[in-house]
């Protein structure tokens, strides 16, 4: 079988590597600049993924199987495209696009039981309607461009560091209080599979900065539940078909509020390392398997703990974990450059500096 891969940075490398060990033939499209991907792959075209239609020439010709990327928003419409025109596994190209309106799946999780609504409104300028609230461009990941508000200076410095983003539509909410999980999810032909829940730690307000994944979440039991009877209610409300998606959610107490859908795996090693060392599912194996129309129902092997450590300067207390890791048995990797002590003060999560990551048969705290 016949494999296009889009996108060739470290999102996609597991995805590479999965192939190869499956046997299936790969074809990758990507700038040839930071192509992590390139010596894992049968032939790689060094074209940029804006070039959609020469892509689809190729793929073609070659006559794919099937397409797929992960973990990355710039990639996903693209895939979409691609499936939906030779009539692969895929999702509608504009259901990708209605994904990241965060005004319309806002709009969704309104009328989902099970989800407790929240107030938002379109800004179209003018004073803040409610405090507090959070600001975010209506596109957009990787928490670009989102503040938390609670005054009106504020509010106008909020609205001039969203409108910053490429997209100047924004969108203005409730804030919401609570802890926050992410569910990440397999579909195939509009049967939507949970596979896990992650407990997310961030700095919090005002730009919700991720410092840390754990798998499994630690909610109760019946918000557990829930959550697992939601999540594809609102998955096929969006129209969402096939693949991987990360569902970003608020609890507060019995109240489950919907934050985003992302129409891909997570990012942060969430989708390639972090489910399969918690579940013993393939995760990357089962994206690729949906992309070629060769999916087997998921099966998960008992529960074991995994989860990821970021450094920035708003984590440098965790040197210390980070340097006595080294040589214990529960972990993973950790890429950091100790003789580079200048640390970021991060406001996106592509600005932190390092990443551990670990797997045990109990949660990893600092000072284990």
């Amino acid at each position: 079988m016949k494999l296009a891969i889009i996108g060739a940075s470290p999102g996609q490398y597991y995805l590479c590597r999965k192939a190869r060990e499956m046997g299936v033939e790969t074809l990758c499209f990507a700038w040839e600049k930071g192509a992590v991907c390139r010596d894992l792959v049968d032939k790689f075209y060094p074209i940029s993924i804006t070039e959609e239609d020469e892509i689809l020439r190729i793929c073609r010709q070659e006559r794919i199987d099937g397409v797929v990327s992960n973990a990355s928003d710039k990639t996903s419409e693209l895939v979409a495209f691609i499936a939906e025109e030779m009539h692969l596994h895929g999702t509608r190209r504009s259901v990708i696009r209605a994904t990241r309106d965060k005004t319309f799946t806002r709009e969704i999780s309104q009328h989902i039981e099970g989800l407790t609504p929240i107030r938002y409104y379109d800004y179209e300028g003018g004073p803040p309607g409610f405090f507090p609230c959070v600001i975010k461009p209506v596109p957009g990941a990787g928490k670009r461009g989102v503040s938390f508000v609670d005054s009106e200076k504020e509010f106008r410095e909020a609205i001039r560091y969203a409108e910053a983003e490429p997209h100047r539509a924004i969108l203005v909410e409730e804030y919401i209080r609570g802890r926050e999980v992410s569910v990440e999810t397999i579909s195939y032909e509009g049967q939507h599979h949970v596979i896990q829940i992650t407990d997310k730690e961030t700095t919090g307000a005002p730009h919700f900065l991720e410092l840390a994944h754990h798998q499994p979440s630690t909610v109760p039991p019946e918000i557990h539940d829930t959550i697992c009877r939601v999540i594809p209610r609102l998955l096929s409300a969006v129209g969402f078909e096939n693949g991987a998606a990360h569902t970003e959610l608020k609890i507060d107490g019995k109240n489950i509020y919907l934050i985003e859908i992302n129409a891909r795996g997570g990012g942060d090693e969430i989708s390639n390392r972090l489910v399969e060392l918690s579940t013993g599912y393939d995760y990357v194996r089962g994206m690729i398997e949906v992309a070629l129309g060769i999916f087997k129902a998921p099966a998960t092997e008992g529960k074991r703990y995994s989860g990821v450590y970021y450094l920035c300067e708003q984590t440098a207390g965790r040197i210390p974990f980070f340097k006595s890791a080294t040589g214990k048995p529960w972990l993973v990797e950790m890429t950091m450059d100790f003789d580079t002590p200048t640390l970021s003060s991060a406001t996106k999560n592509r600005e932190r500096n390092g990443f551990m990551v670990y797997q045990s048969d109990h949660k990893i705290e600092e000072g284990d």
